[in-house]
């Protein structure tokens, strides 16, 4: 999973961050490659926001859209590498967090007894949905500002992005999330990693515990009628031989008269 954030978001930031060397004439359209001060710097950077920043999305990916257990884990951390990397391959941008979060959602609804929370998920497609617009309008006011100032507009968008980065980070911090507290209620409560031993039955075996309940109610009742029948056919072999020794002992006193 990790490689494959490599592999594309750190990617187009390099990209961008190339375009924009280029076009400022610092670098040479003719090497297009990113500069290895560019690479390491966008590694860098990822695995720090990662670090600093990652927990909350750590937590809503955990169990804001569904409790994942181990064996979900598993599956939509292999599904998003894959697809991530095949898209990488095939040289198609996508955002790790969209192809994470629909992972997570195909392993809760793929497994028994799990519930999405789709008041979750409706807020995360209402992100996606804005992200666009609202990134273009960010870049479209950055660069109106350098058409405007020249140099100091440059100076004025760092001045600024600066100054929003800080004013979040410390939102931020008001309702910190972090390693101690990012998954503390799946942890304490074990479902983290405690499945439960007796899954719900499926429509399917609810038909065959229907059928073998069937199949054992007809045993019961014919066990039930062949027993009667037993004791009644005891009954009349034991009347018949009653009769029969009754009728023996009236005729042998018939004669003895």
């Amino acid at each position: 999973m990790a490689l494959a954030h490599g592999t594309n978001d750190a990617q187009k930031t390099m990209g961008v961050i190339t375009l924009a060397l280029i076009m400022v004439g610092w670098q040479d359209s003719a090497h297009a490659d990113p500069q290895t001060w560019v690479i390491f710097a966008c590694a860098f950077t990822i695995a720090l926001g990662t670090y600093m920043g990652g927990w909350r999305i750590i937590r809503t990916l955990g169990k804001g859209l569904t409790d994942v257990k181990p064996a979900q884990g598993f599956s939509a951390e292999t599904s998003t590498a894959a697809t991530i990397l095949a898209s990488s391959a095939l040289g198609f941008a996508l955002s790790t967090t969209q192809v994470a979060s629909g992972s997570v959602i195909g392993s809760g609804l793929g497994r028994r007894g799990s519930t999405v929370r789709w008041r979750t998920v409706g807020r995360i497609a209402v992100g996606w949905v804005l992200t666009l617009p609202a990134s273009a309008a960010v870049g479209a006011f950055a660069a109106l500002l350098v058409v405007w100032f020249g140099g100091w507009g440059i100076f004025i968008d760092a001045l600024l992005a600066v100054a929003i980065i800080i004013g979040m980070f410390l939102r931020s911090r008001h309702n910190q999330v972090d390693s101690s507290n990012a998954m503390s209620e799946v942890a304490d409560s074990g479902l983290a990693i405690k499945v439960p031993r007796k899954a719900p039955p499926t429509r399917r075996q609810r038909a065959i515990l229907r059928e073998q309940a069937r199949e054992k109610a007809e045993a019961q009742a014919r066990e039930k009628a062949e027993r009667k029948k037993t004791r009644a056919d005891a009954k009349a072999s034991a009347d018949a031989k009653k009769a029969a020794d009754a009728q023996k002992a009236a005729e042998r006193k018939g004669p003895q008269r």
